[in-house]
């Protein structure tokens, strides 16, 4: 009996602490109502003005922070899951990028062809002459001679012994080699600036025409040398030199009967006297070595 009345007064604690623990949470609930109650009814009358500015100062940033974490976490995570899509993507516009390149390449490649086909155009208006233009594939010394290789062969109808002209700037057309080797697709040209190209030419100064001989002279340090001169004839700086179209005539030890007459080649530059002749070093229109593009005179259409 003694002890079932010692342990009363422990139930009693332990009921009592349970009845503080559940009245805590329950007073606080009723404060916070009465707070909020009182709030409401101050804002309705206009008096939280002031007190509203400071709670928003407040409490605005910490909400932001945590507002902020959220969104960051979230876009973390939706990146992550986005991985597949923008290695995709990615790969996406790499092709696209390497598309733009070749058409890009593309197009340059059609502006220039345009360009080449204005050019012989307003050549064969000038001239009386059936191009075919080439492109300049490469030039190969071959052991110190001046050669030059195109893309056009005998299936585009190239022979041995055609006129190749060229032109640079506002210079016009002229010669810059001679056909000497075909293939199937390709062409060897020789250069007019070596040494083994001879070509008859023709004077032109003050109204008159005189006959020459046009020699290259690469391999000794210079580029085109005209000779042979008719007698009687003197020479003058700015001459124009053409070609004479008599080079088969005349039996060159060259196959160059199919150059016409009339390709302008350069002009007189310099003069001297070597014995008893004139001699003259020439300034080319065209620079062989500095074209990429050139056409075969197939035909002269006189």
């Amino acid at each position: 009996m003694r002890d079932y009345l010692d342990d009363q007064p422990i139930r009693l604690r332990g009921f009592q602490a349970a009845v503080t623990n559940f009245r805590r949470p329950l007073l606080l609930g009723l404060l916070l109502c009465a707070v909020a109650l009182v709030l409401i009814v101050l804002d309705q009358w206009g008096q939280l003005g002031p007190t509203r500015g400071v709670l928003n100062q407040v409490i605005n940033p910490v909400a932001q922070q945590f507002a902020g974490a959220r969104n960051g976490t979230g876009g973390f995570w939706a990146s992550i899951m986005d991985i597949p899509h923008l290695q995709a993507e990615n790969q996406r516009l790499q092709q696209e990028n390497s598309q733009l390149k070749a058409d890009a390449i593309t197009y340059e490649r059609v502006l220039a062809e345009n360009t080449y086909l204005r050019q012989q155009l307003a050549i064969e208006q000038e001239q009386p002459w059936q191009l075919l233009g080439a492109e300049v594939t490469v030039r190969t010394p071959d052991a110190g001679r001046r050669v030059m290789h195109i893309a056009r062969g005998s299936n585009d109808g190239v022979q041995v012994g055609m006129a190749v002209i060229g032109q640079t700037g506002s210079e016009p057309a002229a010669l810059v080699g001679v056909v000497e080797d075909v293939g199937p697709h390709t062409a060897s040209v020789l250069l007019i600036t070596d040494f083994g190209s001879r070509i008859s030419t023709f004077v032109l100064q003050n109204s008159s025409i005189a006959m020459g001989l046009v020699q290259g002279q690469w391999q000794h340090g210079s580029r085109l040398r005209l000779e042979q001169l008719e007698r009687g004839v003197t020479l003058q700086e700015g001459a124009v030199v053409v070609s004479a179209g008599m080079t088969g005539q005349l039996d060159l030890p060259m196959p160059l009967a199919r150059i016409p007459e009339n390709v302008p080649i350069g002009t007189v530059e310099t003069i001297s006297v070597d014995g008893h002749a004139q001699v003259a070093e020439l300034r080319p229109y065209v620079d062989p070595d500095q074209v990429s593009y050139v056409w075969v005179i197939l035909s002269d259409t006189r």
